[in-house]
């Protein structure tokens, strides 16, 4: 067995702050608050595709958020063999892959709601349809680190080995497959974003752009993230352990993100969001029927209403 500095616990997990107080004063209202988010946008789900692809989101980020949970749980009780550990942090890795790329599909989203095929492209069952190509993309970017974690395991490898620059034994791939996604996802978002405010402006159209700010918003924490991963990459800090476990927190805050968002700049969703807490009144979401778009008669100077 190879050894390093301190004591080799969990193999090369014991850079984790098990049960830090701070993490979990986070993690856990935050699952709470996303649950309840999920039950608020079910209501709304079949009004636009928008919240269609939210719900879905929505409960593999649910997903995502118990399986770090339950991480932390069995690191700290040591309740299950190892492998079980093994297998939920690799569900975590899969979680981040499928939240960027339904952010991707969101940010699309918001663009294409400007298109008068918006209602052709965006209905269920294609919706359904993207995101059985975003489970596969995620399960195949999921390999390389997923697997790589259970050799950790077998091999019973050191704590060095999540530094390591270069062979087979190095984390690189699998985070330069989350910094190219979480680029691409910050890329798609910038992109989408102008092209759909310049659509706004240009043809005058009623659009809610409080949805927009959700997609636009993400932008940020996928920089940053980002950032961190290319530090483990190439040590600018050093082999900083700190970084390693701020990449880490931040991937949690990065994949709850959209439910923060959505609640403090969406009217409608933070009003029955409030009315979830008032127990004795019953909550009510209004419905929102599409209004299907078609070329005719669209001019610069019309409004036209979308999703």
């Amino acid at each position: 067995m190879k050894t390093t500095k301190g004591p080799n616990n969990q193999f090369h997990f014991e850079t984790w702050r098990l049960f830090d107080p701070i993490y979990l004063l986070f993690c856990v209202p935050v699952t709470i608050h996303y649950i309840f988010v999920l039950r608020v946008i079910r209501k709304l789900r079949d009004s636009n595709g928008y919240y269609f692809i939210f719900f879905l989101v929505g409960l593999s980020d649910v997903i995502y958020c118990c399986a770090m949970l339950t991480c932390e749980l069995l690191n700290f009780t040591n309740s299950l063999p190892q492998v079980f550990f093994v297998f939920f942090v690799v569900v975590t890795y899969f979680g981040v892959f499928f939240n960027l790329l339904s952010n991707t599909l969101l940010a699309i989203n918001r663009f294409c709601a400007t298109c008068v095929w918006y209602n052709t492209y965006f209905d269920h069952h294609y919706i359904k349809l993207y995101f059985i190509l975003i489970f596969f993309v995620s399960f195949v970017a999921t390999l390389p680190g997923g697997v790589l974690m259970f050799i950790y395991l077998y091999l019973d490898f050191s704590l060095n080995a999540q530094y390591e620059k270069s062979g087979w034994g190095s984390f690189n791939l699998h985070r330069t497959i989350i910094i190219a996604i979480m680029l691409s996802d910050a890329l798609t978002g910038i992109l989408s974003t102008s092209c759909t405010v310049y659509r706004l402006r240009k043809y005058k159209i009623n659009y809610d752009k409080s949805l927009l700010l959700v997609t636009f918003f993400h932008i940020f924490p996928d920089l940053l993230v980002a950032f961190f991963n290319l530090d483990l990459i190439f040590q600018f800090t050093g082999a900083s352990q700190f970084t390693n476990e701020l990449s880490r927190m931040f991937l949690f805050f990065l994949v709850s993100f959209n439910s923060l968002t959505i609640v403090c700049t969406n009217r409608v969703i933070r009003t029955e969001y409030l009315k979830v807490f008032v127990f004795w009144k019953q909550a009510t979401v209004p419905p929102v029927k599409g209004i299907s778009i078609t070329a005719s008669n669209l001019t610069p100077v019309d409004r036209v209403t979308v999703f």
